[in-house]
């Protein structure tokens, strides 16, 4: 976390200023009081989740905190806090996401989800000026809540957090105005809520049963949080409201597992150059977009006083109905020290049929897409005619309308239907899908390994992000091999064969050769044939290369990293090696290991590393200082000490407090006295505390 600075210190002594001081001698009400004045009078169906948990000191502490700052913003979403603590509301911070809304622009189903939270509201509090709620009124009315509805719009619906958003959000405007006629559509609202209900519980029981395929997604898990904070609060139905906060509860599991040192510090199915790589002190990675939210539930991730509109953090601040369980804060706390931690995210397209799933109906459709598999052999034509039928355009489904074309002239070219030939391509066609991820965290007091084990190796990628080896928020590395579709430079490129176990990693990147027509789209996208590893020489107290092996200590950690082919340092955060296939070793180690930092470079130069090149990829020993002989090779198992190490797949949920099997609709997590039961096939949310 950053140090304090003079503007911190400032802006927290305005704050007691103008919201403490006044409160304590009387001169003004404190906000959070007024919001409990009227709270009391809410109606029974109301408060049904909020009394099944009580709070922490620690929750409504931060809570509050975020409260009183989301209270200063003028930011779009904290409309929604001013609404909840019945002060006036900035009605110019809404002017930018009303025009998304009314020309339905990408990501306005973002701006929808908050602007829906403000109005239900604000039938309570009644803050809203009446002519400009009118206003809001009309453009929820008009929006399209989703894509067999008519009307044009640029926005993406299908991916699996835009699809919560839109059927929340479609749920809860048709419960809003239920004998209102919906301009766009025609429907009214009851229909709507007909219509959307049953579309947001299979979205639910879809994640209950197979996880996200945004698997940890430093970006996206903030959009799924926000609708389901919205279902807790005011879904009529129950059994929705319920199943939503149990899924909450399941990312704040992933949080208290996977979070490390104020970092979300784990492999990702989708994020961004700018949340991976920071260039100096100054210009560090961006947070994960839940951040706050994280440090509001568990007292985890970040807090900045300065913020306060984050759409998570706010749905969770103004909600009366969620409450984390005790037991998740004291999983946070207990695995500070130590936390081995396994997953699993998603399914195979090849395992597809044997869950249940086609290819060839509407419904079979958005169960893929939200994978993003709309280029495979099995999708693409299914996926084509629903676009075609539908008049969604090549562009807002498949992302650009000249690589279709591409495809269906090398099709021609070919002599192949297109379905044969994206099965021919399936390391680019197959490489974007968010398929099967069985990742993997191991933490001490002093680093963190994270990795998805085995991942769609060689494949061209999208926005996925495969292991990361950490010493604290800022003092991490990991590699990327250059390429991917959607042009950054450090994430989703093409995936290696990483395989970890506790503070081992070995990572092997590699590639077929492609048939002529895909390296030739290689070639107009401008890949570029070398491997980058970010390794932050900024972040580290000390940083040494020696031989083929760079060496980082930050604190009391110790990291080490072995690179076959020669690295080259490219800046202060930047190393590369040419080519399109190397071999790498990450090793994590610590005071509490070797004592000095000397031991411990010398403890790895000093040990036997064999990489034997194959064809595709390597056959590699290893001897660790700590976990003995490692071998691992392109293709079979992993061992350590002669032990084949599980590289999945794995259950659900595989750690100290929770074992759950995958595709199971039932999560039981344990700790000490406490026990929390999610059965989503019953809808029960169950804490105790014995």
């Amino acid at each position: 976390m950053k140090a304090i600075n003079k503007k911190h210190i400032t802006t927290i002594l305005v704050i007691s200023i103008l919201i403490v001081i006044p409160t304590i001698i009387g001169v003004i009400p404190n906000p959070i009081d007024i919001r409990r004045s009227w709270k009391n009078d809410l109606p029974d169906s109301y408060r049904k989740l909020s009394d099944i948990i009580n709070a922490t000191m620690g929750y409504e502490d931060r809570k509050n905190t975020y409260l009183q700052d989301s209270n200063q913003s003028d930011g779009f979403h904290a409309q929604s806090t001013r609404v909840y603590l019945n002060t006036s509301v900035n009605e110019a911070s809404f002017m930018s996401s009303l025009s998304k809304i009314n020309n339905r622009q990408d990501t306005a189903d973002f701006s929808m989800g908050g602007l829906l939270r403000t109005m239900y509201l604000d039938n309570i509090t009644k803050v809203l000026d009446p002519t400009f709620k009118q206003q809001l009124k009309d453009a929820i009315l008009d929006f399209k809540y989703w894509f067999t509805e008519p009307g044009p719009s640029d926005m993406i619906m299908w991916t699996e957090n835009h699809m919560i958003l839109f059927h929340s959000c479609e749920l809860l405007a048709g419960q809003l105005y239920p004998n209102e006629t919906f301009t766009n559509s025609g429907m009214n609202g009851t229909q709507h809520v007909e219509h959307a209900l049953p579309l947001v519980n299979r979205w639910m029981d879809w994640r209950a049963r197979f996880g996200f395929s945004e698997w940890h997604s430093d970006i996206y898990y903030e959009e799924d949080l926000m609708p389901l904070l919205n279902l807790v609060e005011f879904a009529q139905d129950n059994d929705t409201a319920s199943k939503a906060a149990m899924l909450v509860d399941l990312f704040a599991f992933d949080f208290a597992n996977n979070y490390f040192k104020g970092s979300y510090a784990t492999t990702n199915g989708r994020t961004d150059d700018g949340k991976k790589v920071g260039t100096s002190l100054t210009e560090f990675p961006s947070r994960a977009s839940f951040a706050e939210t994280a440090w509001i539930l568990l007292g985890v991730g970040y807090h900045d006083p300065n913020a306060g509109s984050s759409m998570s953090a706010v749905a969770l601040v103004t909600s009366d109905k969620y409450t984390p369980p005790h037991i998740l804060e004291a999983i946070a706390n207990a695995t500070l020290d130590y936390n081995e931690h396994r997953d699993r995210n998603g399914i195979n397209i090849a395992d597809g049929q044997s869950h249940g799933f086609g290819f060839e109906s509407e419904d079979d459709m958005m169960f893929w897409w939200p994978m993003s598999a709309v280029f495979t052999g099995e999708t693409i034509e299914p996926s084509l005619n629903l676009t075609e039928y539908y008049n969604l355009g090549y562009n807002t489904v498949f992302n650009d309308e000249m690589l279709i074309d591409l495809l269906k002239i090398a099709a021609d070219i070919y002599g192949m239907s297109l379905s044969d030939l994206c099965a021919f391509l399936e390391e680019a066609t197959r490489g974007g899908v968010l398929e099967e991820a069985n990742t993997y965290t191991y933490r001490t007091p002093h680093y963190q390994l994270s990795g998805a084990q085995d991942h769609q190796k060689g494949m061209g990628g999208y926005q996925e992000f495969i292991w990361q080896a950490s010493l604290d928020e800022y003092a991490y590395i990991f590699t990327n091999s250059h390429g991917g579709f959607r042009m950054e430079d450090y994430v989703g490129g093409f995936n290696p064969r990483a395989t970890l176990h506790k503070n081992v990693g070995i990572i092997q990147y590699d590639r077929l050769s492609q048939s002529l027509i895909l390296e030739l789209v290689y070639l107009i996208l401008e890949f570029q044939p070398f491997i980058t590893t970010y390794f932050p020489i900024w972040a580290f107290d000390e940083v040494i290369q020696q031989g083929k092996w760079i060496f980082g200590k930050r604190l009391d950690g110790y990291i080490a990293l072995y690179s076959d082919e020669p690295q080259i340092q490219e800046s202060l955060y930047e190393f590369r090696t040419a080519g399109r296939k190397n071999a790498y070793i990450v090793e994590l180690g610590s005071i509490d290991d070797y004592g000095t930092f000397e031991n411990f470079t010398s403890s790895l130069l000093a040990t036997r590393v064999s990489v034997q090149h194959l064809a595709v990829g390597y056959t590699i020993e290893y001897v660790s200082p700590t976990q003995g002989l490692v071998k691992v090779a392109w293709n079979g198992p992993m061992t350590v000490g002669g032990v084949p190490i599980d590289l999945g797949s794995y259950a659900r949920f595989d750690n100290d407090f929770c074992h759950q099997e995958f595709n199971t609709l039932r999560t039981t997590i344990e700790y000490l006295n406490m026990k929390l039961v999610l059965d989503f096939e019953n809808a029960t949310r169950t804490y105790t505390e014995i």
